[in-house]
This record gives structure tokens, C-alpha cells and sequence, in this order.
């Protein structure tokens, strides 16, 4: 849509948790010089001649309430290192819609709330737009199958930020794991969120849950290095502190010392505390996913996450907090630290640059678009290089099941009967297994 072959022209809807830690961050280093030179960090950099003149322009930033002055304050942060750069800020219900007839991108970055991926989505593939999403793709199969059907349609890509497929760690560990382990039985992990993310940082919480949120991570990771397919999930979650938040905050103040008007929010929010997720697959291998926000911010890491494969010939486990980098900081208390998600460093011009999995997967999806734009290779082949909406469909549907059966299962729960309910999973639809 751009008229200059060797450039993408990017707008960003959405301001969300990780945007100037990541997202914008990213985009500011790929203004700056390019996207070649972190294509090392998906196994890429053999295009790095191919695509080194091609220029990352980021001409928008639209997010929904003009009165929070979001994309106003991104526009003025990306303006202290861009200043001959001009981006506008722009705000509204459909937002995205204003910015594609206004700046005609090549590239929607999607950064709104998990409930809110779908219609941004589908409207910038009618307007000829390439997408990068941030995670879940979205909530439902039905969207899901809308996303897939579009993007087949237009010939376009849609690629979702699922950073934790290149997590050096975690994806040494899965690329070797049949070699090394043997056939999986079982996959156990955990991606713990803060507290402060269901009742301060996300106003939408109850439109979505952990699992959704986060548990999608983890999935991705078994779906796409270990090649299975879920049959069937069983799930239960608590609904305590978040519903009763109301009764509940006041005290967590007092245990902390803070005035209980600190919190922004202060009345009952109905979402779960934490959902338990557990999947069988055709291989007849297990995967339990566990998964909250409601992690005390005294907690030594930013999140708490985990992932360990037990094999018929042994067993692996990557544990963010044995990672190994500790500090110890008066008035911070003792802390792990993660700098291979979103390590920073100052080089001696003055410039600060990202590096880390959260960058090298918004790289995988921009390296797609602009092999497929403007190297003219096919959707097809590009396939394995990043992770595609198609991939997410199974992904999808977990999460849909898993919200369903959690809830039934927890009526079941409050009326005396137990955690009798489970779903079967065919490749069209989400069965529903009830007493």
C-alpha cells in the first residue's frame, strides 16, 4: 500500500503492559537500523542482506479513550528519539478504521485487550493490511476460523506475538526433547501474572481469564515443537480473591502499609483468581497448564513461569527463577531478573537498544510480511517461520473449552456435585461432556 517497494509502513493500535518495554521499544530499534540486524535471534540472519534497506516506518498510534492520552504520550516518546518522524495520535470506538484510511498501512500492529483482536483484525484484511497480533490470537474458534478464512483469502499474513517460542532456554530444551527424552508423557507448566494486572493494569480482566491470557504462551510452545493435537480438556478454577475484591483489598493494603484508595480498582471483579487446565493429546501425552494473576508483587520474579517434559528416557525443566540472575536492592528486596526477554543496553552514542525473545518474535512476523511482500515468496513457504493464525487455531480452541468447562465445573462445584465435566475436541467443534 506504501509507495516505496523497500519499506513498511506500520500502525500500532493499542498501548497495552509490555508497550514501551517491547513493543515500542522494538519499533524504535527497527527505525533506527533496520530489521536485519536481529535475525539471528529467530535463525534468520542469512536474509540479512535481502532485507537490509528495507525502512520500518511507524506512521500511527491509535488507542480507544482520548481522556487517558495514551497514543498522545507513545506519539511524544517516540518524537524524543524521532523528531523529523512525525507520528499521529489517534483515538476513537474503531480507531483502526480512521488510521487505515487516513495513513494506508502495510502493517497493523494489534495491541488492544484479548476480547478486543477480532474486528481490528478482519477490517485491516479488508483494507489489504498484514497483521501482527499480540497473544491470544483471539477467544473463540469461530473468530478464529473467520481470522484464518480472511488472511487465506487476501493472501495476506497474520502473525501472533508468541514470544515464548524463542526463548533460548525453552526452545533448546523443545527442539531436542524427543532425541533427548524420548516419547513425552507429560508436560507440566506454570506462567504466573501479578496481582496487579487483574486489578490495576487491565480495566478489560473480566472479559478474558489467566489461561487465555497467559496459559496460550505455553500451549504454543507443545503445539508447535512437539506436533500434537489436543482431544479432550478437563478444568476447574477459583474464583476468591478477584470476586470478593471488594472485601479482600482493604486488607492486602494493611498487610503492605498503603492507603486502601491506592488501588484503582476497588470493587468486586468477576474473573477468576486462577484457572487449571488439563490436556490430553493424540499421542496420548498429557499437559497440565496452571495459571493465575493474582501473584503477590512481593514475589521475587516479574511472573512466575515453568516448564518441565517428563520422557519414557528422562526429563527437562526450564524455571525462570533458576535462570541464575539474582540482585539484591535496598528498597527492592531480592529479585530475579529476566534481560533475555527484553535486555536493554546504551551503546556509547547514546542509543538504547532491545534484544531478547519479546523483540525476535515481533521480528519473525515482520520478516514474513516483508518476505512476502517484497520478496515475493508464497504464504506457503513461509509457514514454520512464524507463529501463523492457523497455528493458533487448536490454541483457540483449548482456551474456549477450558473457559467452558471451568465454569461449568465450578457450578457443579458450588451445588455439591464435584468437577464432573470435560470436553471433547474434533477438528469442527467443541463437545461439551456434562452428567
Amino acid at each position: 500500500m506504501s509507495n516505496t517497494s523497500r519499506s513498511l509502513n506500520v500502525a500500532i493500535i493499542g498501548g497495552g503492559m509490555f508497550f514501551d518495554d517491547i513493543i515500542g521499544q522494538t519499533f524504535k530499534d527497527f527505525m533506527r537500523g533496520g530489521i536485519a540486524g536481529a535475525l539471528n535471534s529467530i535463525g534468520m540472519s542469512h536474509l540479512a542482506a535481502d532485507v537490509a534497506d528495507v525502512e520500518i516506518r511507524v506512521s500511527a498510534v491509535g488507542t480507544r479513550s482520548e481522556r487517558s492520552g495514551t497514543a498522545g504520550r507513545i506519539v511524544d516518546w517516540f518524537a524524543e528519539d524521532f523528531p523529523d518522524r512525525p507520528i499521529e495520535a489517534c483515538y476513537g470506538e474503531t480507531v483502526w478504521n480512521d488510521i487505515i484510511a487516513r495513513h494506508q498501512p502495510d502493517v497493523l500492529f494489534v495491541a488492544t485487550p484479548d476480547h478486543v483482536h477480532t474486528r481490528p483484525i478482519l477490517d485491516a484484511l479488508d483494507a489489504g493490511c498484514d497483521i501482527v497480533t499480540e497473544k491470544p490470537l483471539c477467544l473463540t474458534m469461530s473468530e478464529a476460523d473467520r481470522i484464518i478464512a480472511k488472511a487465506d483469502a487476501a493472501d495476506r499474513i497474520v502473525a501472533v506475538d508468541m514470544h515464548k517460542r524463542f526463548d533460548p532456554f525453552v526452545r533448546d530444551m523443545m527442539l531436542n526433547a524427543n532425541e533427548k527424552y524420548g516419547s513425552i508423557n507429560r508436560v507440566r507448566t506454570v506462567l504466573e501474572e501479578p496481582l496487579e494486572v487483574s486489578t490495576d493494569i487491565f480495566a478489560w480482566a473480566e472479559q478474558s481469564n489467566p489461561f487465555a491470557y497467559v496459559g496460550c504462551h505455553w500451549l504454543d510452545v507443545v503445539h508447535h515443537y512437539l506436533k500434537v493435537k489436543p482431544v479432550s480438556v478437563f478444568a476447574t478454577g477459583q474464583k476468591n480473591l478477584l470476586l470478593n475484591w471488594d472485601k479482600h483489598h482493604a486488607e492486602i493494603a494493611r498487610r503492605r502499609g498503603v492507603d486502601p484508595s491506592s488501588f484503582k480498582r476497588r470493587g468486586s471483579i468477576n474473573t477468576w483468581d486462577s484457572i487449571d487446565v488439563a490436556v490430553t493429546y493424540d499421542t496420548g501425552m498429557r499437559g497440565d497448564y496452571n495459571n493465575n494473576w493474582i501473584n503477590p508483587a512481593e514475589f521475587e520474579g516479574a511472573v512466575n513461569q515453568e516448564i518441565e517434559l517428563y520422557g519414557i528416557y528422562g526429563r527437562g525443566l526450564v524455571d525462570q527463577q533458576e535462570r541464575g540472575f539474582r540482585e539484591a536492592v535496598i528498597g527492592d528486596g531480592s529479585r530475579t531478573r529476566n534481560p533475555s526477554f527484553g535486555g536493554r543496553m546504551r551503546h556509547i552514542g547514546g542509543n538504547l537498544e532491545l534484544f531478547g525473545y519479546g523483540k525476535a518474535s515481533i521480528c519473525s512476523g515482520l520478516l514474513a510480511i516483508i518476505r512476502r511482500r517484497l520478496l515475493g515468496e508464497s504464504l506457503a513457504s513461509l509457514d514454520e517461520t512464524y507463529p501463523t493464525a492457523r497455528s493458533q487455531r487448536d490454541i483457540v480452541q483449548v482456551i474456549e473449552a477450558a473457559s467452558a468447562v471451568a465454569e461449568k465445573n465450578f457450578e457443579h462445584f458450588a451445588a455439591g456435585r464435584g468437577t464432573p465435566v470435560t470436553a471433547q475436541l474434533t477438528e469442527s467443534e467443541i463437545r461439551i461432556i456434562e452428567p
